[in-house]
């Protein structure tokens, strides 16, 4: 008889992240031994419970403020009656993704009154920041808050990248392991690049914190060097409209928001992944999808980045700031031989380290242990 696990994170696919891709690539192989079910918010009306693809889905209501980034659970009759059904499960083992949602908590409560082992995976490497020094401050000395309610609850703690695990000794605590983000190898699509021109990708949130700003500053002093470059922006958010107005360029496309596989075909058709995060990163998805693409990335230093971009011959680390990024772009635009070294090196990497089914073999053992 297979054993039950259910997974809390505060949202769920189609909402656009890392964290979600992350929760659907290890439900989809962990439902081969377990019954899998997974509690999120239910931010866009969705059915309170379904089944899709041989996973559970229960959507939590909560109040519409803040619920695209941080969703408050509405403990209202229909919360307790989900809850209910949550509870009446036979749970084996509770696994919480991040730390800083209402989600997260319930998880762990959840875990308590079941007995279940409590495992929380965390995806981040420094405090959650939003660009506002008041709010940052005001974040940070909740998310300590949180974090010590949830430290009592005793789960066991692992990272998606080791440079997560180093942030956690922040908060006293020391992680069991990591379970590292990753992707799909079956994804991969046989690049197919414009030999005429060099195409440079952005995809993700259109938020200041991913750094959409600095690339597009860093664009424009290198664009007027090049005749055939441009540059692609994949995704949506509140200052894509004012970005799209400022930063107007026939070398420039703003895609809007578009489906993964769509993505990855853009990874496929493009020469240089951009990556340029202010954000308190895990291990960027984006990265590790650019890479089994075989795209040369240029990234800032945020998460387990350098646990993919190991040194300069596989892509290049860049400072947080415009003219740091419009130097190293110059630099892989103008050299052939390099920018193919980054692909090919980035590309065996990730082949080779960073795949959901060696994660999940990962997860699996430890729940074994259990």
């Amino acid at each position: 008889m297979k054993k039950t696990i259910v997974i809390f994170h505060a949202y769920y696919l189609p909402h656009l992240g890392g964290v979600e891709q992350y929760t659907k690539n290890i439900a989809q192989l962990l439902k081969k031994d377990y019954n899998v079910y997974i509690v999120a918010s239910n931010e866009e009306g969705y059915p309170d419970y379904e089944e899709l693809d041989g996973i559970h889905l229960i959507h939590l209501p909560i109040y519409n403020i803040f619920k695209a980034r941080y969703p408050i659970l509405k403990k209202n009759k229909k919360y307790k009656a989900l809850l209910k059904k949550i509870l009446d499960l036979d749970i084996d083992y509770v696994i919480c993704n991040t730390r800083y949602f209402q989600t997260t908590l319930l998880g762990c409560e959840v875990a308590k009154q079941k007995n279940a082992e409590l495992f929380l995976i965390d995806h981040s490497s420094s405090h959650i920041q939003v660009g506002n020094s008041i709010l940052d401050f005001l974040g940070a000395k909740y998310e300590d808050h949180l974090t010590r309610k949830i430290k009592k609850y005793n789960p066991r703690f692992y990272g998606v990248a080791k440079r997560t695990n180093e942030w956690l000794k922040y908060f006293g605590i020391n992680a069991e392991g990591v379970f590292y983000n990753a992707i799909d190898d079956g994804a991969y699509i046989e690049p197919n690049r414009d030999e005429k021109k060099i195409k440079v990708l952005f995809t993700g949130r259109i938020i200041a914190e991913k750094g959409i700003v600095n690339l597009l500053e860093a664009f424009n002093k290198v664009e007027k060097k090049y005749d055939n470059i441009e540059l692609t922006v994949a995704g949506d958010g509140p200052i894509l409209e004012e970005l799209k107005s400022k930063y107007s360029s026939e070398k420039i496309h703003y895609l809007g928001k578009q489906p993964h596989d769509e993505i990855m075909k853009l990874c496929s058709e493009s020469d240089i992944f951009v990556y340029p995060s202010m954000y308190p990163e895990g291990l960027p998805t984006s990265i590790l999808e650019a890479g089994l693409m075989k795209c040369a990335v240029l990234a800032t230093d945020r998460g387990g980045t350098k646990e993919v971009i190991l040194n300069d011959d596989y892509g290049f680390i860049v400072e947080e700031n415009a003219e740091d990024l419009a130097d190293k772009l110059n630099l892989v635009i103008s050299d052939k031989e390099l920018r193919e070294k980054m692909q090919n090196n980035i590309y065996d990497n990730v082949i080779h380290n960073f795949t959901w089914v060696h994660t999940v073999e990962t997860i699996k053992e430890a729940l074994k242990k259990h």
